[in-house]
């Protein structure tokens, strides 16, 4: 789902707004949605899941690194030029000297790579 920065979509309870705050990818949808329906926050943030709240507190976590922006955690990637073209899911990020590396899993084994080695995969 993409939120425009501007705009959140008509929201008219908070069952709908904990629908839109499940599948927000990143940071600045989350902000969008629940500045322009403060109203509901509250009340939406309470019918989502753990595991939803976990999600959107991991991107609260991150919302201030630009590789997170690029490849939002649970998002799928490939490492590219892959010639098996595993794809995994994003569950975490790091950085040392400088440079940002995204961790995913794949057939439930992590791995690593700088950002620019990844594309992102529907």
């Amino acid at each position: 789902m993409t939120i425009s920065p501007s705009a959140a979509p008509p929201i008219e309870s908070p069952e709908q707004l904990a629908e839109y705050l499940a599948q927000a990818q990143t940071w600045q949808a989350v902000e969008t949605l629940t500045q322009s329906y403060p109203s509901f926050k509250a009340a939406a943030w309470k019918l989502l899941s753990e595991a939803e709240q976990q999600h959107i507190l991991e991107l609260k976590r991150w919302k201030d690194v630009a590789i997170a922006q690029i490849f939002p955690p649970g998002c799928r990637v490939q490492r590219r030029q892959d010639p098996e073209q595993k794809q995994g899911k994003v569950v975490d990020y790091w950085e040392a000297y400088g440079t940002y590396y995204v961790v995913f899993t794949v057939d439930g084994f992590t791995d690593w790579c700088p950002g620019e080695m990844l594309e992102r995969v529907p």
